[in-house]
């Protein structure tokens, strides 16, 4: 059967990564992974490549006969970045370097850069891509640098990009480290679900399903070296979702701890850009999104 193309996606057995290369396969594409974890079971169906971005000869071995890459591997997590910056300079700035010049190197059509919503900082609502970045963190200068290291590539090499804004990504699938794998791990546990300053911080929820396909639809699009917010245009305090989050878990307790320090109190998106040149608009909004995942996590095994 002749595939629409060979896409290569960095790291590809992430939270999004996962999601993407089941979405990428079922649309008739050839997927290559590049990821420094061992093959996961289940992958027989995708050509899987364990390296590092670090390594620039396994980029290249990588990206050789690619027709696209989508770069989604990085190290996240803003409180960290504090602490470690320079891993996050190497992974997200170095790492990044790395796979654009071994993509330049071998003529992929377009590369699709995963940003941050997180490069607005405070930023007054709703986030627009012609916003002023305000980077509040390591976390969000690194990635900030990787969106400057694409438009470079693009003036020196021709290497034709698109950057796309995640904001905040959640599905039930969603790792411990990250908000509500934290939270279900907590209730899980018996423990109390600690709760960031007053708990009005508010944030643009984004279902993994929906940024796949944002990707996808980034990649196929005519339009190229542009920035895309992909989010869902509205958002919710966390004790929203803590009210949420007694609906399927009644019985747990919260607790209010220090307001943590470089992040911005509120992200919204607008996505009137990403909806208008690439076609794609979320197919679920934040609440039923929510409720389904707690419902999925919760529910007896």
């Amino acid at each position: 059967m002749q595939t629409k193309g060979k896409v290569l996606v960095t790291g590809g057995t992430g939270f999004i990564g996962t999601e993407l290369v089941e979405q990428l396969h079922a649309n008739g594409y050839e997927v290559t992974i590049l990821d420094k974890k061992d093959k996961p079971i289940g992958l027989e169906h995708v050509k899987y490549i364990q390296g590092d971005l670090s390594n620039p000869a396994r980029c290249v071995m990588a990206c050789a006969s690619q027709d696209y890459v989508i770069h989604l591997a990085a190290k996240a997590r803003i409180p960290e970045s504090f602490i470690n910056p320079d891993e996050y300079f190497d992974s997200n700035v170095t790492g990044t370097r790395n796979i654009l010049t071994a993509a330049s190197a071998v003529g992929v059509r377009k590369f699709i850069y995963a940003g941050s919503s997180s490069v607005y900082g405070n930023n007054t609502p709703p986030n627009k891509p012609t916003h002023k970045p305000d980077p509040l963190n390591y976390y969000a200068m690194s990635k900030l640098f990787g969106e400057h290291l694409c438009k470079q590539y693009k003036i020196m090499f021709d290497l034709n990009y698109n950057i796309l804004r995640f904001f905040t990504v959640y599905s039930e699938n969603q790792p411990t480290s990250l908000l509500f794998g934290k939270f279900a791990q907590m209730v899980k546990n018996g423990e109390p679900v600690t709760i960031h300053g007053d708990g009005e911080y508010r944030r643009d929820y984004i279902h993994v399903s929906d940024v796949a396909s944002a990707c996808i639809a980034s990649m196929e699009s005519r339009v190229k070296n542009d920035t895309f917010n992909v989010g869902t245009g509205n958002n919710i305090s966390v004790n929203a979702v803590v009210d949420i989050l007694k609906k399927h878990a009644p019985k747990f307790t919260a607790v209010n701890v220090d307001k943590p320090r470089g992040y911005a109190p509120e992200t919204l998106a607008d996505i009137s850009k990403t909806k208008n040149l690439l076609n794609w608009s979320p197919k679920i909004q934040i609440v039923p999104g929510l409720n389904t995942m707690f419902e999925e996590i919760f529910k007896e095994k």
